[in-house]
């Protein structure tokens, strides 16, 4: 037996391609195919129903309202909650009129970028939060 593929002639024993077919524990490798779709969760598992459901939980209901909170609405309260005292777009702002930016051209470090994002993100998590407490009490009362 010769151990380099190139060299097996007629009657040799190619031990490559036993390896081929089997892992180290001899199983096929066949068996080691790994599919995503058997572990991963159904997709209409995410898609929240045109109606609450008899057998909700919180969750869920919490889940319903929030699909039907206005657009508008909630960029109507962000912009709002932007436009005080403690907006983080006010030291954005302020540094553009201190340091003018090239038009087209504007440039900012991505720690402050990042905290603006951040804090849009809040604002508009908080927001949709107030939106769905609200339509919950609603229902509730």
């Amino acid at each position: 037996m010769r151990h380099h593929r190139g060299w097996c002639v007629a009657g040799d024993v190619d031990m490559f391609a036993v390896h081929e077919r089997f892992n180290d524990k001899g199983e096929p490798m066949e068996s080691q195919v790994f599919v995503a779709a058997s572990y991963s969760p159904d997709a209409t598992d995410y898609i929240a129903a045109d109606e609450p459901e008899d057998d909700h939980d919180a969750w869920a209901d919490y889940c319903f309202e929030a699909s039907k909170v206005s657009r508008e609405r909630i960029l109507e309260c962000v912009l709002s909650s932007l436009d005080t005292d403690e907006s983080p777009l006010y030291a954005l702002i302020d540094s553009c009129l201190k340091d003018p930016q090239e038009p087209g051209r504007a440039r900012e470090s991505i720690t402050v970028l990042t905290s603006l994002g951040q804090a849009i993100l809040n604002r508009v998590a908080a927001s949709v939060d107030d939106q769905v407490n609200l339509r919950l009490a609603g229902r509730a009362a």
